[in-house]
């Protein structure tokens, strides 16, 4: 029996670095020095109708804007199904309606606040902006959230390839997350900046946010950018052989060898404890792969292994690294056709997203 076959038709990123034109490919670098990263916004016009778009929250505004982007480069403005992910939802209408809730004494509360900072408000938007009456799912998974709505997509698409799903993850930047994860030193506490993220062995790593959209389908468009071809997901490793052995199940399943690999995404978030992992099964049996890394530019957040998608997909499409993200310095081969994506989340959730050109 035939492996089944996931065309991703179509891509859409909003992050803290200027990657909404899918023409260009990280052309210049913002640069951060707060610890905290930003996203680096559209004109939301070119997107949203504007009296839709004054009624909306900021990161709803991208979230939308990314799901645009990717219906537009798929030239496909009408999926089967909706699925999006986040892990801690739209954090600053969440706060808002919160501290609603002690001032007014629960009374005469702003309703938008809540209806904005439901972790399902994205998916409903766009369905409601699209027309889309199809399947529509939301998964609020921590740091495997974006996995979990890929293995979704893969099963839908199982059960009909000719259908097509808009598949988003979305998480914010909130100032009271940033305190609380300061207090357990997941955030560093000396200002550094974001360029300069790998050069700071100590505890801890940057907030960032971020959202980015994918086109799925069992069946190719006008515009393939690559073939999802397995998604494999470790929770509180005890050790790096569980990884370990789970590299090997994914390559096995895709009849591939380690040498047949072109380039490693790897999700290594500066944290010197919590990337412990991650650096031992590099070194032990992938280091002779080009390495890439991201979170120096969309820190780290729930579901920033879509971003780590994103970059791969990228590196498909227009087989080419960009020196900001090369870390070795290492020259891949020609042309790259495997990419495998390894990544963490605190030290506590672990993902292998393996991609490749059709």
């Amino acid at each position: 029996m035939n492996k089944p076959v996931y065309y991703i038709n179509g891509v859409g990123s909003i992050s803290p670095q200027r990657t909404f034109n899918n023409d260009e490919f990280l052309p210049e670098i913002s640069s951060y020095i707060e610890n905290k990263l930003d996203c680096v916004l559209p004109e939301f016009k070119d997107y949203i109708n504007p009296i839709q778009l004054r009624r909306l929250s900021r990161m709803l505004r991208a979230g939308l804007s990314a799901a645009i982007i990717c219906l537009r480069d798929s030239n496909n403005q009408q999926p089967d199904g909706i699925i999006t992910s986040t892990g801690d939802g739209f954090l600053r209408d969440t706060n808002k309606f919160l501290n609603e809730i002690f001032e007014f004494n629960e009374k005469q509360l702003t309703p938008t606040y809540f209806m904005q900072g439901t972790h399902n408000a994205l998916a409903g938007l766009v369905a409601l902006t699209l027309k889309c009456k199809g399947y529509n799912n939301t998964y609020v998974t921590s740091g495997l959230a974006f996995e979990t709505s890929l293995h979704d997509a893969m099963m839908q698409l199982n059960a009909d390839p000719d259908k097509t799903f808009l598949l988003g993850a979305l998480d914010e930047r909130d100032d009271a997350q940033y305190k609380i994860h300061l207090r357990t030193d997941n955030y560093k506490k000396e200002k550094i900046n974001s360029r300069s993220l790998f050069d700071n062995p100590t505890r801890g790593t940057l907030q960032g946010e971020g959202t980015c959209f994918f086109s799925l389908s069992g069946q190719p468009g006008s515009n393939v950018w690559g073939l999802l071809k397995d998604v494999k997901v470790i929770h509180k490793p005890e050790n790096a052989n569980e990884i370990r052995s789970a590299l090997h199940e994914v390559l096995t399943a895709n009849d591939l060898r380690a040498d047949q690999l072109d380039v490693l995404v790897n999700g290594v978030s500066g944290d010197v404890i919590h990337d412990q992992l991650l650096a031992e099964i590099v070194e032990t049996e992938l280091s002779f792969l080009p390495e890439v890394r991201f979170k120096h530019l969309c820190g780290e957040y729930c579901t920033a292994s879509s971003f780590g998608l994103w970059l791969g997909l990228s590196i498909l499409k227009k087989q080419v690294i960009p020196a900001s993200v090369l870390f070795n310095g290492k020259k891949p081969k020609n042309p790259i056709k495997h990419v495998l994506l390894l990544n963490q989340y605190f030290g506590r959730n672990y993902s292998f997203i393996l991609i490749s050109s059709c």
